[in-house]
């Protein structure tokens, strides 16, 4: 298996600005622009969802924490299919691969243009005749086409879109909260909020769809081998980029929820337009929606270069087939994803990814850092004692698995048809198996007659 180990010197890696960086545009996707709509529909009250965000931050600052510790034990690119693979079993590291392919890239890039979508209806107008899915199919096949035929302009425009929506949404929450007065002021517009009984599993299953927002707290895990002093960058910039993020969730929540009456945004996929609207009229939804639709497009594109890099990677050690590999295989990984993209697009809601995505990556993420409390990794890997996890880390380790299974059952109790989607993955990497393993020590034997 191949080691990850694209080193480089201590003054050419990325710093921890650049790798703060990626760690907030990683989080911040589509999923805060649609989430609080859904979740005030399931617990009728503005104080539960601010909770259930709340709560989403301490758990993904635990995981930040422990995936720090990570990162100081093993400073390698490769992310859970890595840590999995050196640290239980490789068949651990293929489903972490399964599922970063289908749930975390295929599923994550549909979310995205279906939200692009959402947003998009309110700007572009088209025939009642053209089917629903018209917008995000565009879309993919924009990506897909982008990435196939010029990759290095797309990322350089995905940067610049990714500055676009930060500071957008840093100007969203400090004129928001100019309109409804400042946290803890008695000059906001009241909001008439509805008595509500929300029951555990539906807390639970808010949450999980709140998880989904902070999926990508671990960014900067997978170019760690490409860092400047990674046993030390990477975990100041996991904990860092997590920490603004969820400050800024928090806020740009609050402010959704006290712009517009709870009937007004309850179930509303559309939350930040309906938001914006009542902040400062149709100019202000109208360039809320072209920002989002620009936002969407830029994660949507961002997943589409990362996921054929996975993809390519696991081919390259035999996980997958040959034809996936070098240059050639990784345009042919970006069809494959833009393909699962799309009948996920055509099967699902976004309601049902919310949910079915999140426990997901959730799960995967809690036994990647489950790996804190084994050493079955090469002595290489760990040169000194200084790299072993602290009692801080493994306290966070424990909060974070703990919370993740403790919600992942919840929510399973509640909705177990959203389950599905695990154990299909789950099944699937069970059945394929026993020939990826063969094609594994196939490609180790001639690796090493080479």
């Amino acid at each position: 298996m191949r080691s990850f180990s694209n080193k480089s010197s201590p003054t050419d890696g990325f710093g921890l600005t650049t790798l703060t960086a990626l760690v907030i545009t990683g989080m911040i996707g589509s999923g805060v622009f649609v989430t609080s709509g859904f979740a005030l529909e399931s617990l009728g009250s503005r104080a539960f969802v601010l909770a259930a965000w709340f709560v989403g931050g301490l758990i993904a600052l635990c995981g930040a924490v422990a995936y720090g510790g990570l990162a100081r034990r093993l400073p390698k690119s490769g992310g859970e299919y890595l840590y999995l693979s050196r640290s239980l079993h490789p068949f651990c590291g293929f489903l972490a691969g399964i599922v970063s392919l289908t749930a975390g890239f295929s599923g994550g890039i549909a979310f995205a243009v279906m939200t692009c979508q959402e947003y998009a209806k309110g700007v572009l107008a088209f025939p009642a005749w053209m089917p629903s899915q018209t917008i995000a199919t565009a879309a993919l096949i924009l990506c897909c086409l982008i990435h196939v035929e010029a990759g290095r302009v797309a990322a350089r425009l995905n940067t610049s879109i990714v500055f676009l929506k930060v500071l957008t949404i840093l100007c969203l929450i400090v004129f928001g909260y100019s309109i409804v007065g400042w946290p803890l002021e008695a000059t906001g517009k009241p909001i008439d909020e509805p008595l509500t009984r929300a029951t555990i599993g539906e807390f639970a299953m808010t949450v999980v769809w709140v998880m989904f927002s902070y999926t990508g707290f671990n960014e900067a895990i997978y170019v760690a081998s490409e860092a400047r002093v990674g046993r030390r960058t990477v975990p100041l910039a996991l904990l860092v980029g997590t920490l603004i993020t969820t400050l800024l969730y928090i806020a740009l929540n609050d402010v959704f929820l006290r712009s517009a009456p709870v009937a007004d945004l309850t179930g509303q996929p559309q939350v930040a337009a309906v938001a914006a609207a009542a902040l400062g009229g149709q100019t202000a939804e109208w360039w809320m929606r072209v920002v989002i639709v620009l936002s969407t497009l830029s994660a949507a594109a961002g997943m589409t270069m990362a996921g054929s890099r996975v993809a390519t990677a696991m081919a390259d050690d035999g996980f997958l087939p040959g034809w996936l590999r070098g240059q050639t295989g990784r345009s042919r990984a970006v069809v494959l994803q833009t393909s699962l993209a799309l009948i996920l697009v055509y099967l699902t809601t976004l309601r049902d990814l919310l949910g079915s995505l999140g426990v997901t990556l959730s799960l995967c993420s809690a036994m990647t850092v489950g790996t804190l409390f084994f050493s079955k990794t090469q002595p290489q890997d760990v040169p000194d004692d200084s790299s072993r996890p602290s009692r801080f880390v493994l306290a966070a380790a424990v909060i974070y698995c703990s919370a993740t299974l403790l919600f992942a059952v919840l929510y399973g109790w509640h909705d177990p048809w959203q389950c599905g989607g695990i154990l299909a993955i789950v099944v699937v990497a069970v059945v394929l198996w026993p020939c990826v393993r063969s094609s594994v020590l196939s490609h180790a034997s001639h690796s090493q007659r080479d």
